[in-house]
């Protein structure tokens, strides 16, 4: 008898073979309804809207510079400005005494006027009434002159200092200042400008001494007579005057001694005509020390003022104006440069 093959038992437990099943795809619908409609717990606690940032305007061109000059500051001053009379003073009342002054004038930077020995605020006559037409000008009288009370304080410089900025402070006239002086006053002008160097703009020397030019004459054998007059020629002098003959030698020292001159537009006035009769040496070290004066700022110049002795607002009052409408156009253009 014949057997027919066997089929192994296990081969219908065996599982199928594996076949890749199609993609199950899900149908998604998006109920729409209010927002009033929604379920509260569904709702998104908070919604913030990011608006596109805004453009940024271009920033406005920068105000161009100004073209300042001399002569187009000059053309303010009318013929009515050259009149010698000065304005009526006013008394500003310091913890040092009273002391009388001029201000006339608006614009900044403000020129102050320092005089020379035995002078006060009316030596400057048509200079200041001409820098009064174009910008802010004080002037002023020292400790004994003038209507200004008298001190029994020590006349040096730094003391003289003290008094002037009292009296600025205490009339709130602000910096920054065009600092002018002649003669003596060109020392206290110096030893201002080294003390309080961001307060100065600008500085015109007249005829102005060089802290160092009794020291250099001695050095080359120059009488004393021709740089440093004995007393007994100021003994019928006021007081005023003689107490600050008595400091000059300190102020000298004080204006020496003081910080590095500031960087500012700085114009040295020197005189001509009693200097072309001196004796050689004392000519020499006059001319020598001006020019080293000139040079305490970089931008610093000097000028020969001829015809003109050593009162030269007084000879050529129209050449010092002239310096310091230059220092005022030099100042405010830098002024202006500053806050580009």
């Amino acid at each position: 008898m014949a057997i027919a093959p066997t089929t192994p038992l296990i081969d219908h437990l065996k599982p199928p073979e594996t076949a890749p099943f199609p993609p199950v795809r899900r149908r998604t619908t998006v109920l729409r309804m209010p927002q009033d409609a929604v379920p509260a717990h569904l709702k998104p606690s908070s919604r913030t809207t990011v608006a596109p940032a805004p453009k940024t305007p271009p920033p406005p061109p920068a105000a161009p510079l100004p073209l300042l000059s001399v002569d187009a500051l000059r053309a303010r001053i009318g013929p009515a400005m050259r009149s010698q009379t000065m304005p009526s003073h006013t008394m500003s009342y310091t913890p040092y005494g009273a002391r009388a002054f001029v201000s006339a004038g608006t614009g900044g930077p403000t020129v102050l006027f320092e005089a020379g020995l035995g002078n006060g605020k009316n030596a400057w006559g048509r200079i200041f009434n001409e820098i009064s037409a174009i910008g802010h000008a004080v002037a002023y009288d020292r400790a004994g002159y003038g209507q200004s009370e008298r001190s029994r304080l020590p006349r040096d410089g730094l003391q003289i200092l003290r008094e002037l900025r009292a009296m600025l402070q205490t009339e709130e006239i602000k910096p920054p200042y065009v600092l002018v002086g002649h003669s003596l006053g060109g020392t206290i002008v110096k030893l201002f400008a080294k003390t309080y160097p961001t307060e100065v703009a600008g500085v015109v020397l007249v005829d102005a001494r060089h802290a160092e030019f009794s020291k250099r004459c001695k050095q080359l054998g120059v009488h004393r007579m021709w740089y440093d007059p004995p007393a007994l020629l100021f003994a019928m002098a006021p007081s005023a005057m003689r107490a600050e003959i008595a400091s000059a030698a300190l102020t000298a020292r004080q204006a020496r001694r003081a910080g590095e001159f500031p960087a500012v537009p700085l114009i040295v006035l020197s005189q001509d005509r009693s200097a072309s009769r001196w004796p050689e040496r004392l000519g020499k070290v006059w001319d020598a020390s001006q020019r080293n004066m000139a040079k305490m700022s970089r931008l610093g110049r000097i000028k020969i003022v001829g015809d003109s002795g050593h009162n030269i607002h007084q000879d050529q009052p129209d050449t010092v104006t002239t310096a310091i409408l230059s220092v005022i156009a030099a100042a405010r253009y830098a002024q202006a440069k500053s806050k580009t």
